[in-house]
């Protein structure tokens, strides 16, 4: 007998994660097992899990006495993915299988009484960390799918232990691969919510603009308008993620401990208006992703946008400006990627459906009270804001109307043909979307539209913009050319001509007045 053994497996922390050995030593004296190495409640309780888990497998368990140490020390070790490599190291030490199969070799998974092997939380970020090191990676049956976009062969896929130990007695003869499911760049997806919205073309049409530039988009109007059915509809439009996208979106859901069912759709996060600080920035007793990270690479919806608590609003600023959001915590400091795209709704004052224009039953002192939970350097970091008014009554009722409306606009399945065709301008031309067009690359652009400077000044002193303002009309302006590009050519050009009346229309969206009789 061996007496001693050490396995590798991964201590995650948010987004990262640390190698750690699981060291097995047996010694003389009374049974008892004792785990050290600032392991945590889920990883002490393992000695139970796992003393069960050998017995039902087939396999004894040692009657000496064992130290368990989980090193390095410095780490804090919590969640019960620690099950199945500190079952491995006490097969090892007690002989009970070769020390020789696990070299180069990593094992992540929390085993049941009976042997089985359940699915682990926050095992993607290990599975990329283990196929940077070159390791082979144990993992259970349940995960597959997860590795499967990773697209590498170490990874060793078990339904519980009996078949990870003879998996180690095997060789190294590598499992027939799991394939994720991809579905093609431009598929129809299930959900169709925008043909669902009645009239507000308006609205539609810079849903469009959003989806294609990436842009952030607050709309305002009483209930029942389709504020939330034009936000749900927004996912409609924008095409499938890339692999790398993919597996990064998958990888904060695997850290967050939950499970994509469609892994190539952009996410869509729709946080209720009671949420918390933590839960709307991430945080807690370690680094667990918020809203604004489960949103990365898709759309963050806040309905009824003032009534959030405005320092969680607040705490959107800094992520919608870099794309990523840092918490900075007593104990620790963990960056987590937040680039989406903000899609908020809001009544135009408290009473809602009962405001109409010119009779709005609300006092000024209320609206204002209403609308300042929103501050101002947040809406001026919303590219564009749309008015969504009440539908005109004989379109509502008359079906005859609604079906001759829907059928002047383009189709769902057109609009993303044109919505994508237009990204792709944009990355091809740039590398990335318009609404994230740095400084010096949104400058160049602006030289190159050479657009009258006489015509700028009116527009900057009429509508007093500020810097950021101004850089935000140009990049709506910027989509709305490739938009028409990509209608009328129906091909990818790398530049779209810049004309007046683009940023004439980009405007409109940034002028909305907001003043009660108005809205």
């Amino acid at each position: 007998m061996n007496r001693k053994a050490s396995v590798l497996t991964r201590a995650a922390f948010g987004l990262e994660t640390h190698l750690v050995y699981v060291e097995c030593h047996l010694s003389g004296g009374l049974p008892g097992t004792t785990i050290v190495g600032l392991a945590e409640g889920a990883v002490r309780e393992a000695r139970d899990r796992v003393k069960s888990a050998l017995r039902n497998s087939g396999f004894h368990y040692p009657t000496s006495h064992i130290t368990l140490n989980l090193a390095p020390s410095h780490l804090s070790k919590s969640g019960s993915g620690f099950d199945l490599p500190i079952a491995v190291a006490l097969l090892a030490a007690s002989g009970q299988i070769s020390q020789q199969a696990l070299e180069d070799t990593e094992f992540v998974g929390e085993l049941g009484l009976f042997g089985e092997l359940r699915r682990a939380s926050n095992l993607l970020a290990s599975a990329v960390a283990s196929q940077a090191a070159g390791h082979r990676l144990f993992l259970p049956l349940a995960n597959q799918q997860e590795v499967a976009l990773i697209g590498d062969q170490q990874f060793w896929p078990a339904a519980n232990l009996l078949s990870v130990v003879e998996l180690l007695n095997a060789g190294r003869a590598h499992p027939q691969p799991v394939v994720a499911d991809d579905a093609p760049a431009l598929t129809p997806v299930p959900a169709n919510s925008f043909d669902q919205v009645i009239g507000q073309h308006q609205a539609k049409r810079a849903l469009v603009i959003a989806a294609a530039g990436g842009h952030h988009m607050l709309m305002v109007g009483p209930p029942g308008t389709g504020k939330t059915l034009l936000a749900e509809s927004l996912v409609d439009l924008l095409p499938d993620l890339e692999r790398e996208q993919m597996l990064e979106v998958a990888t904060i859901y695997s850290a967050f401990g939950s499970e994509r069912r469609r892994y190539t759709r952009p996410p869509l996060r729709r946080p209720h208006h009671s949420a918390s600080n933590a839960a709307m920035g991430g945080g807690g007793h370690m680094p667990t992703p918020g809203e604004v990270t489960l949103a990365h690479r898709g759309i963050l919806f806040l309905d009824e946008l003032p009534h959030f608590k405005p320092t969680a609003l607040d705490l959107l600023r800094e992520p919608i400006e870099t794309g990523e959001i840092a918490l900075v915590r007593a104990r620790y400091r963990a960056v987590f990627p937040s680039r989406f795209q903000l899609i908020a709704a809001m009544n135009p004052c408290p009473a809602g459906r009962s405001c109409k224009e010119h009779t709005c039953r609300c006092t000024t002192s209320q609206v204002q009270r209403y609308r300042s939970r929103i501050s101002g350097p947040l809406l001026d970091r919303i590219d564009l804001h749309v008015p969504v008014p009440e539908l005109n009554q004989e379109l509502m009722f008359t079906v005859r109307g609604r079906e001759s409306e829907n059928n002047k606009y383009a189709t769902l399945i057109e609009l993303r043909q044109q919505v994508a065709m237009a990204q792709q301008m944009q990355l091809q031309r740039q590398g990335c979307l318009n609404a994230y067009l740095n400084g010096s690359a949104l400058l160049r652009r602006i030289a190159e539209a050479n657009l009258s400077s006489a015509f700028l000044t009116r527009v900057g002193e009429h509508f007093e913009l500020s810097m950021r303002s101004y850089h935000k009309v140009w990049r709506i302006a910027l989509t709305l050319a490739d938009l028409e590009q990509a209608i009328n050519t129906g091909q990818g050009s790398r530049t779209a001509p810049m004309q007046e009346r683009y940023f004439i229309e980009a405007l409109g969206y940034r002028a909305m007045p907001w003043g009660r009789e108005t809205l």
